[in-house]
């Protein structure tokens, strides 16, 4: 939570008189105007904190709560969508897999923003359970031959390596049959530290806006005011 104050309040209602009663509808004003800034300067925040944010990452913040003469307070947070996984990165934290796993890339070629193609996932045990091919196109973009045999499932340690359930692709090296991850789904927690200091950079926007927020505010209700 992040408080701002009004210096002088006492002196300014009473040089105000009987137009101190401005002073909560600007108030509202401001913090609204404020509050608007922090979240549009996000964004940009993200980008700068967190590796390659998706587009729907960094248009998470919002205004969840705006103010009004009777309520002072303001709220600018992360959407529910958003706000899932954006509090592993403010606040770190364990993530716990689901009955499914984690979803971690291996030997394929990730999107721009470093995550698993969407659909991938679907299409590749699709192959490995024979009952589809991996198109030619596809396979290019990945950067998976269509040629190569797919395995899912738990392989069998081998020299006293664990090997997650995941999604294989079979090759020969030296004349040995290997197994090279391309999707595993791990079912360890993933642990996190803290990356996206959302309160200090708040603090710091807040700090910028809100005098002259207030005062613009101020001026135009006492312009204003009948």
């Amino acid at each position: 939570m992040i408080n701002v104050r009004i210096e002088g309040l006492d002196a300014l209602k009473a040089k105000l008189a009987g137009k101190a009663r401005q002073i909560p509808f600007a108030a509202s004003r401001a913090l609204n105007a404020t509050a608007q800034k922090v979240a549009e300067a996000m964004p940009a925040e993200i980008e700068r904190a967190i590796d390659k944010p998706t587009p729907f990452t960094k248009r998470g913040v919002r205004v969840l709560k705006y103010a009004n003469k009777a309520n002072l307070s303001a709220t600018v947070g992360f959407m529910a969508a958003q706000a899932k996984y954006m509090l592993l990165q403010i606040a770190g934290g364990v993530r716990h897999p689901g009955s499914g796993g984690l979803r971690l890339p291996g030997a394929i070629k990730v999107n721009e923003f470093g995550n698993i193609p969407k659909g991938l996932i679907a299409q590749l045990l699709a192959v490995a359970n024979n009952e589809r091919k991996l198109g030619k196109v596809k396979a290019r973009r990945v950067q998976i031959s269509n040629k190569v045999e797919l395995f899912y499932g738990d392989p069998t340690d081998q020299g006293g390596k664990k090997y997650p359930r995941g999604i294989y692709k079979r090759v020969v090296q030296n004349g040995r049959h290997i197994l090279i991850p391309l999707i595993v789904f791990p079912s360890t927690p993933a642990k996190y530290k803290p990356r996206f200091d959302f309160q200090r950079k708040a603090a710091a926007i807040v700090a910028a806006e809100w005098p002259r927020q207030f005062d613009a505010a101020l001026a135009d209700a006492l312009r204003t005011a009948r």
